[in-house]
């Protein structure tokens, strides 16, 4: 499982290093998925799991057309060595992706259980402050 959260800095190359603790849990590859405000590193395996899960039927129009496009918008991209990923292949599938997404300068890089999600760390921090996300939490934990 996925877990925490870790502020990291792109390199001149748009590189990131992932936390070793996650690496730890990825192989070779990742599959990046840009999603409506964080970009989404599944394993391959993750991933499939996660688009099986969604019952698309290939013999229906517009599942197949759903599944098309999600699978387009996907980027698996190699962990270096140094457990870097490269965070310029997202924009290989969709010019521009990664300056929509805020995702240059300093990140955070947070485990969301079966997968993690690298966000920009001005938009991160405004999301996990916020009084009605540590009111849910709360409310969630101790019933109040």
């Amino acid at each position: 499982m996925l877990t925490g959260q870790y502020q990291r800095s792109l390199d001149s190359k748009s590189r990131v290093t992932l936390p070793a603790i996650l690496r730890k849990q990825f192989g070779e590859f990742v599959q990046l998925i840009p999603r409506k405000d964080a970009l989404y590193g599944y394993t391959p395996e993750s991933f499939e799991a996660w688009v099986n899960s969604l019952n698309l039927d290939p013999r229906s129009r517009n599942d197949a057309e759903t599944l098309l496009r999600l699978n387009a918008m996907a980027t698996t991209v190699e962990i270096d060595s140094a457990g870097r990923v490269a965070l310029g292949k997202i924009d290989e599938t969709t010019r521009g992706q990664r300056q929509r997404l805020g995702l240059d300068g300093d990140l955070m890089i947070v485990g969301a259980g079966d997968h993690f999600e690298i966000w920009n760390a001005d938009r991160w921090n405004e999301k996990f402050a916020s009084d009605d996300a540590v009111d849910r939490l709360e409310s969630l934990l101790f019933g109040e």
